[in-house]
């Protein structure tokens, strides 16, 4: 229908609905059908009502042409009248009504007046007889909702106003809403009746715990139940921690074996993880590949060729196996991958990075940034810095590119880079740089080869205080390391949110 058959509908006194119902609508019977574009509506329609009572929102459609207002409870309703009739302000969800009758809920007609293109809506019966024979308003509509005249429980006053300029009325819930009302001009006919508010959203939990595990390959060698003990105590304390994302800075094994029975150990202790499915991820270090044979010596052949060789690392944890995996640079292969999760409030990823990268890998890996900026990046390597906390120069005399080279490349470029850590040499340690954007770079050294017990990186960050607040706990012998590079709190952190 076209605006000038639209007006020539309402001018032979039928109503909005009515010429909406003409051109293929089905406002009156059909409450809360929806079709492709009810897309567009405002997200505020997705809001929850404050009183399980009154659940049904009520939308707010405002004509700018000429102040008219238009409230409904059905969407498809709301859309039309801003795609075809004008109604193009969507005012979100203006309070809840009731969609049928129920104890203390009385019916809200609403009535149009052709004359001057407002709709009225109230509770009183007396009020709609008079609207209809003293004032114009000679299209009744019927009831459109169900609310309270009365206050009760968890609902709100509704008031309504009058524009005797526009010859228009609207209402309003809020106090800062009556007052824009009256500052522009329009009079407070009172209070016609309660609805239900808005559910309050609820508070963001900002803080939860990323935990990050050591090399780990003398304890698949020597004391596997150490491991696994590890992950049991994450899987029981994911509620009280608040656990949202586990990380490996590799080693994980220590060798291969015809068996492959130190991937097997790992594997079953990691199944956990995935049965409580808690995301993690995994950075392979020079023992998770082809490059160390039993014992822990150099394999025969290119040694080079060997590092790139995850073929069982992936067999035993194929790229499937990573709940939170969101890409990786080669296809089938975990070596280099990214992962991507929500928590505090805002975007997280977790990008692995192969040991001493190829350069193609840490050109994917600046992609896969730039791509990303709203996220907050946490970047697992095996080789990063040295047990002295500086970055490592060199790519072991096997790789390809050194940490250096990857900081200097890829770290420092992105200022959504909030965290790296790192494996492979010493114990612990830790520094802080600064990008080329002015972002704050924290890395830590986590390595330990503790030959007693499982200690285990636990870091609580708070986006809404800006810290990080880290501490290496041994579950199995229930014991906490006192270093300062272990425990240590982070703070005046500016996450990207």
């Amino acid at each position: 229908m076209k605006f000038i058959q639209w007006a020539a509908c309402l001018a032979a006194s039928a109503s909005l609905v009515a010429c909406v119902m003409a051109e293929g609508g089905d406002e009156v019977d059909r409450e809360g059908t929806a079709d492709d574009a009810i897309d567009e509506v405002s997200e505020t329609s997705s809001a929850i009502s404050a009183c399980p009572a009154l659940p049904d929102a009520v939308y707010h459609r405002v004509k700018p042409s000429n102040g008219a207002s238009l409230y409904t409870r059905n969407l498809n309703e709301a859309v039309n009248a801003g795609t075809n009739y004008g109604f193009t302000d969507d005012r979100g969800v203006a309070f809840y009504g009731a969609a049928g009758a129920a104890a203390g809920l009385s019916p809200v007609y609403r009535l149009y007046n052709p004359t001057t293109g407002d709709f009225l809506w109230t509770i009183e019966e007396n009020e709609r007889v008079s609207a209809a024979a003293n004032h114009g308003y000679t299209s009744d509509e019927g009831i459109r909702f169900y609310a309270a005249k009365t206050s009760q429980p968890c609902l709100v006053p509704v008031h309504r106003f009058v524009n005797n300029t526009l010859h228009k009325h609207r209402f309003a819930v809020s106090a800062a809403d009556r007052a824009s009302l009256a500052a522009a001009g329009w009079t407070d006919e009172g209070v016609k009746f309660h609805a239900a508010p808005e559910a309050a959203a609820p508070e963001t939990d900002t803080r939860f715990t990323l935990v990050v595990i050591p090399d780990t390959q003398q304890e698949i060698v020597y004391a596997p139940t150490r491991f696994t003990n590890r992950i049991d105590w994450l899987v029981n304390n994911e509620t009280a921690l608040d656990l949202r994302f586990v990380a490996h800075t590799g080693d994980m094994v220590d060798w291969d074996t015809p068996d492959h029975i130190h991937y097997v150990r790992a594997s079953n202790a990691l199944l956990g993880l995935d049965n409580a499915q808690i995301p993690y991820a995994i950075a392979i270090g020079n023992h998770d590949t082809a490059a160390v044979c039993q014992g822990g010596s150099a394999c025969p052949g290119n040694v080079n060729a060997n590092l790139r060789n995850t073929t069982t690392f992936n067999t035993y944890f194929p790229t499937s196996r990573f709940s939170a995996l969101s890409g990786v640079y080669e296809p089938g292969k975990i070596d280099n991958a990214y992962h991507t999760f929500t928590a505090g409030g805002l975007q997280w990823m977790v990008l692995n990075l192969e040991l001493w990268p190829r350069t193609g890998a840490v050109t994917w890996a600046k992609t896969v940034l730039a791509q990303h900026p709203d996220h907050n990046v946490v970047i697992i390597t095996h080789s990063h810095l040295t047990s002295g906390g500086g970055i490592e120069q060199s790519a072991g005399g096997y790789g390809n590119n050194s940490p250096q080279y990857v900081y200097d490349n890829l770290v420092k470029q992105y200022a959504n880079v909030r965290l790296l850590f790192s494996g492979h040499v010493g114990n612990a340690a830790y520094r802080m740089d600064t990008g080329v954007n002015g972002n704050k770079i924290y890395q830590l050294l986590n390595c330990y080869h503790d030959g007693t017990t499982n200690p285990t990186r636990v870091m609580e960050i708070d986006t809404a205080a800006g810290t990080l607040s880290s501490r290496v706990y041994a579950p199995f012998t229930n014991t906490e390391r006192t270093d300062p590079a272990s425990k240590l709190t982070i703070t005046s952190i500016d996450w990207v949110d």
